[in-house]
């Protein structure tokens, strides 16, 4: 008989073997292993009330909320134009 740990639940999931490759090369490097990097998630998602990263249907929108939060620069002239782009 399988010793039952009082308070803990398995979580069986399936995947595609080179995401979880990837994620467990990740993971490694940060110093965690599979079942805590997921808890991790698991536990951040509880105390935002929903996902911690913002889900989008449209990658496209992440790209306009950084040129958004991107400051603004202004040309006067050709010149300025240059002189701007040089230095972004």
């Amino acid at each position: 008989m399988a010793q039952v740990t009082q308070g803990i639940s398995r979580i069986q999931i399936r995947t595609k073997k080179s995401l979880k490759d990837q994620a467990s090369k990740l993971f490694d490097s940060l110093g965690l292993d599979m079942g805590t990097a997921i808890n991790m998630f698991l536990a951040q998602s509880v105390r935002d009330g929903g996902l911690p990263f913002r889900a989008s249907l449209t990658p496209m929108e992440r790209d306009i909320d950084e040129a958004e939060a991107s400051p603004v620069y202004y040309a006067g002239d050709a010149d300025a134009m240059k002189r701007i782009i040089e230095h972004v």
